[in-house]
């Protein structure tokens, strides 16, 4: 396994132009003060001393609300893990036990098709955060069923000719969130009117909808509502027939699509809210008149030593924004991004181990002992 050193997550290798660019700044002003050629630098101390304050709240601001959107993410992800658990807990206590039954063929079939659909959502929402739409994945190829993906695969030509908001530019920009620097992100979104064929349905060139994670969403309702009123004889009632979705279980996945459709609208929050793009420019400016002002601050006290002064300033300061601006979207594929693919293969390794096809503990197949009934005489 490659050992990855701290220096990889660190911000260093974002600021290293800037600390250079500093540095030689820092420089020109320790050579042009030893040849008297910058007598008045002394009043560069009550620029940096009124700028001192609003920077550092700016700064402070800067870093927080990105955190803040960072760890917001990570709860979020904890919801749709949570619910995914449940959602595949609940229908796999469903299931039959094992027998010689068509109809209870019929239905593991059917309950193992929903727990793909359920254990395919984090993934495709991972894929649609990171603006890499379509169902060509291998994981979504693996969990997804086949007549879904060829319904996919079959829509007309004419609804995958209309352009899809994943792709549409605005002006010379194109929103690729996984890898767009923060600014190119604000400037796509800013309140341009958007075209009308935009309000129009429309899928990707390959057939699949723009919102995969809706779309699968509402192929998860159609199969609870298909499920819950399909009646197949069973064991206990074998003339009769039922449900193969309880009401119970049926109102509780019910319960769970929504918090999906919760989670998801929530996180495409996070994703398309960037720093608003007034705040970030004027924080840029305040960085260069105050960065630059601390070498004409410091020159005349500690001479040469301005300079590694200056270098630790910049990498402190833009260290800070560069980290800020890494956080702000934590869905991509950058070192301190979320770990969102681990967390969506967690989720298909339990879901295996619970269905009994991925190996794993014999506990996960475990049943308490019955308690023995009284036999009527």
């Amino acid at each position: 396994m490659q050992k990855i050193g701290l220096l990889h997550f660190s911000a260093w290798h974002a600021v290293r132009e800037q600390v250079a660019i500093y540095s030689a700044w820092a420089a020109v002003v320790w050579l042009l003060h030893e040849r008297g050629h910058m007598p008045m630098v002394s009043s560069a101390g009550s620029l940096v001393g009124i700028l001192s304050m609003v920077t550092g709240l700016l700064v402070s601001f800067r870093a927080s609300s990105s955190y803040e959107r960072w760890y917001e993410g990570r709860k979020t992800w904890q919801g749709i893990q949570s619910t995914t658990r449940n959602l595949i807990r609940t229908l796999v206590f469903t299931l039959p036990p094992p027998s010689n039954s068509p109809y209870d063929a019929q239905r593991t079939a059917a309950i193992k098709e929903l727990c793909s659909l359920v254990c395919a959502f984090p993934f495709s929402v991972m894929y649609r955060l990171r603006d890499q739409p379509g169902i060509e994945h291998a994981e979504l190829r693996n969990l997804l069923p086949v007549t879904l993906i060829e319904s996919y695969r079959s829509t007309p030509l004419q609804a995958r000719e209309r352009p899809t908001a994943a792709t549409e530019k605005r002006g010379s920009f194109v929103v690729e969130h996984s890898s767009a620097p923060e600014e190119d992100r604000a400037i796509a979104g800013l309140n341009a009117p958007p075209s009308a064929e935009r309000f129009y349905p429309h899928a990707l060139p390959t057939g699949e909808p723009s919102n995969l994670p809706l779309s699968l969403i509402r192929a998860m309702q159609a199969y609870l509502a298909v499920w819950h009123e399909t009646k197949l004889p069973s064991r206990d009632s074998p003339s009769e027939g039922t449900s193969v979705l309880d009401g119970v279980t049926f109102a509780a996945c019910n319960n769970a699509l929504k918090e999906f459709t919760d989670s998801l609208t929530a996180l495409e929050r996070i994703r398309d809210t960037p720093i608003p793009l007034i705040l970030q420019i004027h924080l840029q400016l305040l960085l260069l008149v105050y960065v630059g002002a601390v070498p004409l601050q410091l020159v005349r006290t500690i001479g040469i030593w301005c300079i590694p002064a200056t270098a630790i300033s910049a990498a402190v300061f833009f260290g800070i924004d560069r980290a800020a601006e890494e956080l702000s979207d934590p869905f991509g594929v950058e070192p301190n991004d979320l770990p969102v693919a681990r967390f969506c293969a967690d989720l298909h390794r339990e879901y295996l181990e619970l269905l009994g096809e991925g190996g794993g503990s014999a506990g996960n197949t475990w049943e308490p002992a019955r308690p023995a009934t009284l036999s009527s005489s």
